[in-house]
C-alpha cells in the first residue's frame, strides 16, 4: 500500500484489519510507514469506519423491519 488514490481497495483493507481486531492506531501506523500524511490516513480511516457503521446500521434496521414486531400469532381455523 503506498500513497495515492483512496481506492475501494484501500477503504476494503481498513474495514478488514479493524474487524479482524488491530487497533486504529495500528492501522493509522502502518499507512503512515507507506507513505499517507498522518492527517489524510486519519481522514480516510475515520470516513471509511464512518461508512461501515452506516452500512451495519442499514442491515440491522432492514432486518429489524423483516421482522414483525411481538405480534401475536394469527388465529388458526378450526
Amino acid at each position: 500500500m503506498s500513497h495515492g488514490r483512496v481506492t475501494p481497495q484501500l477503504r476494503h483493507w481498513i474495514v478488514k484489519q479493524i474487524e479482524a481486531g488491530q487497533s486504529p492506531e495500528s492501522v493509522l501506523e502502518s499507512m503512515i510507514r507507506n507513505g499517507w500524511p498522518e492527517g489524510t490516513a486519519l481522514d480516510v480511516m475515520e470516513r471509511t469506519l464512518r461508512m461501515r457503521v452506516a452500512q451495519i446500521k442499514a442491515v440491522e434496521n432492514a432486518a429489524a423491519q423483516a421482522t414483525p414486531a411481538n405480534d401475536p400469532p394469527p388465529a388458526s381455523e378450526a
